[in-house]
């Protein structure tokens, strides 16, 4: 990759996490209600919020207009932004449908067994909880953890954690080991939001390639 020639000073937000939004146009949002919810984690436990116990959504034959759509933006970031080659196949693992009511969050977290993980946003009332992503607790940039320096402001080269305010009919994509968290629900009505994970099939690594010229 060239670099410009000028004599400005320019700054590359090299090795990032992407993170990818966008507000689709409306559509048709099946009937939520009729699901079936649990807040009871698989392993024991609970969640602070409402889960459907459906982890294939986008399967569902109500969900086929939404799965299009969420398939077409996973593409526009793995091989438009991400520039992934066309030849692979980016699919959805699983599916749900996540309610938050009044009070509810959800604490850091990453995805396991995915390569990308996504949202999108049914109904988002304003103060309902931003979307929150962390820098790698270990990671060595732009400082090391074990040396704290102080900012006289925030940007994306040096932030700890960025949000994201939903929108209702919004997507956001990112890697599945981004930790994100979403943020406390302070409004009098429930967010629904229908997050899912991706991953990759085809001919993996055919280059055998650490660095490009």
């Amino acid at each position: 990759m060239n670099t410009p020639n000028s004599n400005q000073p320019m700054v590359y937000p090299l090795f990032s996490s992407p993170v990818y939004t966008r507000v689709l146009d409306t559509f048709d949002i099946p009937d939520i209600a009729s699901l079936e919810f649990t807040s009871r984690l698989p392993g024991g436990g609970t969640h602070s919020f409402l889960t459907s116990t459906d982890k294939h959504i986008l399967e569902k034959p109500e969900f086929a207009n939404i799965r299009d759509l969420v398939l077409r933006e996973i593409n526009t970031y793995a091989k438009g932004t991400l520039c992934a080659s066309k030849r692979l196949e980016f699919y959805i693992t699983n599916s749900w449908v996540n309610i938050n009511r009044p009070g509810d969050q959800c604490p850091p977290h990453t995805h396991n067994n995915s390569l990308i993980s996504g949202v999108l946003y049914l109904k988002v009332p304003n103060n309902c909880g931003d979307l929150y992503f962390y820098r790698d607790i270990l990671s060595l940039v732009p400082f090391p953890p074990s040396l704290d320096i102080e900012t006289d402001s925030q940007n994306i080269f040096n932030c700890k954690h960025f949000n994201v305010t939903p929108k209702t009919y919004q997507i956001c994509l990112f890697p599945s080991v981004t930790m994100h968290s979403v943020g406390v629900n302070m409004s009098t009505e429930e967010r629904w939001c229908l997050p899912f994970n991706v991953y990759v099939r085809g001919e993996i690594g055919g280059l055998h390639e650490l660095y490009l010229k």
